[in-house]
């Protein structure tokens, strides 16, 4: 199993039994400091946060989602891939998805990728943005900058979001920036469906 890097996570729940039992778990036994917030609002400036899904009301996460900042990821937890799909094809900040049976070490690995700049989504996720990519159009190089052309062929090749940083001599909170607006501007729901339209040759030419 990878290093996890050190990073600030938050997990919004107000399952207060989940939060008991993860951060121990979190903290003691792998590092990772781990705030815990009834409201999304009292999330405050982590890295990553982790939404029970089932613990939270649908227009505040909405809200939410809507105002979050570009350098934020979120993961769901407890979360359905019926339940997840809708959210995740519209906010492109949701690159991870746990499901209620999601083990320990699914969660660690999870955390691990998501923490690194990769998603962390079910197959089944992933295989309905690869054929809604197939019915999308090709991606036009014109209205994106030089940057943000490097940076979407480095995602189809994998790299996660820390290793373009490194290729490219940019700060992984840079490289997320540039992610956000690649995305605005292609129309790709998030980074995923961004490399699955790259490798189903719809995206940029090389």
């Amino acid at each position: 199993m990878r290093a996890i890097p050190a990073s600030k996570v938050c997990l919004t729940t107000r399952n207060v039994l989940l939060a008991e039992l993860l951060k121990p778990f979190l903290e003691e036994r792998h590092g990772i400091e781990l705030s815990c917030a009834r409201e999304l609002e009292a999330a405050g400036e982590t890295s990553l946060v982790l939404v029970d899904l089932g613990s939270v009301p649908e227009a505040p996460l909405e809200r939410w989602l809507e105002g979050l900042a570009p350098a934020v990821t979120v993961a769901f937890l407890n979360a359905s891939v019926e339940q997840a799909l809708p959210w995740v094809e519209r906010f492109p900040a949701i690159q991870g998805v746990f499901a209620p049976q999601a083990s320990r070490d699914q969660l660690l690995q999870g955390l691990g990728a998501l923490l690194a700049g990769e998603d962390w989504l079910p197959r089944a996720i992933l295989a309905h943005l690869l054929r809604r990519s197939r019915e999308r159009p090709s991606i036009a190089a014109d209205g994106l900058t030089r940057r943000e052309r490097e940076i979407l062929r480095l995602v189809g090749r994998g790299l996660s979001n820390a290793a373009i940083g490194e290729a490219l001599c940019l700060s992984t909170h840079t490289v997320k920036s540039h992610m956000h607006n690649l995305l605005r501007k292609t129309g790709a729901a998030n980074r995923a469906e961004a490399a699955l339209r790259f490798h189903a040759g719809q995206d940029l030419p090389g």
